[in-house]
């Protein structure tokens, strides 16, 4: 068959296919908004200076616990209680879902936004040790109510599994983040020297925009509801009531607001407790980390630009893939619930196992391109051998991270936060006690082995409750065995064209141009197997 052809039948499948689809919108947008990010950290340090940058970063863990309090947990809630009401056919009580848990985020965002405001001088000096970001929080607070609405809309919208208006809204924020300080730079208030407290503003502005277009979209759906010949919904219903639309027997049982609100918390609350503890015990793991290699190195300037090596430049590489990963588990959440709401185990069991075999392909290749061309990258991005060495150790963390992520959202989906709760402050504490006993004696090679560990527990652990719940099965050959020994091979090759590509075309193409150019085509002809695979899949009778 012509390769067209072919091209064409796999595009057929996974327009079909809506967590497929999901993922890759989420995943586009993701990468796209981490290169405007990019750009906005160059403008920013070309804007206010290196020293007011690191004035600008140090509110961000109090922004993280802010979006822990009043957003991570009632999105993720609404979106598993809206996909569950709707695969019954039920949509009025997930619109009466999405509006308890918008007053619940605006509420909670006014009542976060208002308190750090008023004590940011105190949060300042006592929790992050710099009185000098006081303007910085102060200004951050009124993106907060912004923050927290916008969460209950992108929550019913992956509800629908709708993944177009989150996708589209991240992009908006970003570009409005940028664009926007520069208009009001340029142009609006024109000073010499601008400082942290200014450039927090374009966090504001991005969050302010991306709220209006998420009103603007959820006002467009609920006007092509309201016209739609079908249900409440445009949605495709797949409850037993289909086509019944009169019979009082497939009518669905209301619920009443203490009963909504009811459901909503006992789904939020330990979402939004796992969120937090998770964002907590981080900070305290960043604040100890420095503090520590201050033991090994017996020299503070040492400790502080190992850190920065360690978290500025190798480890942001190493999750740059878990930007597919992620927006595969964003995307599974509501399908996982929906399949579950309705006793759909044999599509549940599928979609778990073509999930896990897709993150096993990706953690794969991701530890083998940067065990192979680890010392490279951090040579040619960063000129730092250091960041290389990192990159090196940290490859084998890649599978470990993408699956527990990945089985965090199913088990999510499936009703079991308070389980991944206990698992999560496990494998923190793990990590933590590894910081405390092992950084004092062998620098950042403990922590690295303490977060190996911990993501071991934490996916084996998972990944045994999941087989406890529904039956999954994960075959070593081709999950495993023959994906790493392609991976394995052609990454030798690569390796080997690169080597010997870069003495004839120094001086001609930048060394990065090079380098990113052989890791495109090695990802691309690594997973030609995976496509052919999905496309015979697709063709296949159900």
């Amino acid at each position: 068959m012509k390769l067209k052809s072919i091209w064409y039948q796999l595009g057929q499948a996974v327009s079909q296919n809506l967590v497929i689809k999901g993922t890759l919108i989420l995943t586009t947008a993701g990468f796209l908004t981490r290169i405007i990010g990019f750009y906005n950290r160059i403008f920013l340090a070309g804007l206010i200076g290196a020293a007011q940058m690191g004035i600008y970063q140090l509110i961000f863990p109090l922004y993280m616990v802010a979006f822990s309090l009043t957003t991570c947990g009632n999105e993720l809630a609404l979106t598993k209680l809206v996909s569950s009401y709707r695969s019954r056919g039920d949509m009025a009580t997930a619109k009466a879902f999405f509006r308890v848990c918008f007053f619940v985020n605006l509420i909670s965002g006014l009542l976060v936004s208002i308190l750090m405001y008023k004590n940011a001088a105190w949060l300042c000096t006592h929790i992050l040790n710099a009185p000098e970001c006081s303007a910085c929080l102060k200004t951050i607070c009124f993106g907060i109510p912004f923050m927290s609405m916008k969460g209950a809309i992108h929550g019913y919208f992956l509800g629908l599994e709708n993944s177009g208006v989150h996708g589209i809204s991240d992009l908006l924020e970003q570009t409005a983040k940028v664009y926007g300080l520069y208009l009001l730079a340029t142009y609006i208030c024109i000073r010499k020297q601008y400082d942290a407290s200014f450039a927090v503003w374009g966090i504001v502005i991005g969050e302010v925009v991306a709220f209006i277009y998420s009103v603007a979209a959820l006002e467009l759906h609920n006007h092509k509801a309201v016209e739609s010949t079908g249900y409440i919904d445009a949605t495709v219903n797949k409850s037993p009531c289909n086509g019944i639309r009169k019979s009082r027997s497939c009518t669905p049982r209301p619920l009443f607001l203490h009963q909504i609100l009811r459901l909503f918390l006992k789904d939020s609350v330990p979402l939004t407790t796992n969120r937090l503890a998770l964002t907590v015990l981080q900070s305290i793991e960043s604040i100890m980390i420095p503090t520590v290699l201050l033991l090994y190195y017996k020299d503070s300037n040492i400790s502080l630009a190992t850190f920065g090596v360690f978290s500025g430049m190798a480890f942001p590489f190493i999750m740059f893939p878990s930007t597919i990963t992620n927006s595969l588990s964003t995307m599974l959440l509501p399908a996982v619930s929906s399949a579950s709401s309705t006793l759909n185990n044999g599509y549940l069991s599928r979609l778990c196992e073509k999930s896990l075999h897709f993150c096993l392909l990706i953690g794969m290749f991701s530890t083998i391109t940067f065990y192979i061309f680890g010392t490279e990258i951090g040579e040619v991005f960063f000129q730092n051998k250091e960041a290389g060495i990192y990159l090196y150790q940290l490859s084998f963390l890649c599978p470990l991270i993408y699956l527990a992520t990945t089985l965090a959202s199913i088990l999510n989906g499936m009703g079991f936060a308070t389980h991944n709760l206990v698992l999560t402050v496990i494998a923190t504490v793990i990590r933590i006690s590894f910081i405390k006993l092992l950084i004092p004696q062998i620098g950042m090679t403990g922590y690295i082995a303490g977060m190996f560990t911990s993501y071991l527990f934490l996916t084996l652990a998972c990944l045994n409750k999941l087989e406890k719940t529904i039956s999954i099965r994960l075959h070593f050959l081709e999950s495993v065995f023959l994906p790493g020994c392609v991976f394995t091979a052609l990454g030798a090759v690569a390796f080997f064209g690169y080597r010997h590509i870069i003495p004839t075309l120094t001086g001609k193409i930048p060394v990065i141009i090079i380098l990113l150019s052989i890791i495109a085509l090695y990802g691309i002809i690594s997973f030609v197997p995976f496509l052919i695979t999905t496309y015979k899949a697709s063709r296949q009778p159900r």
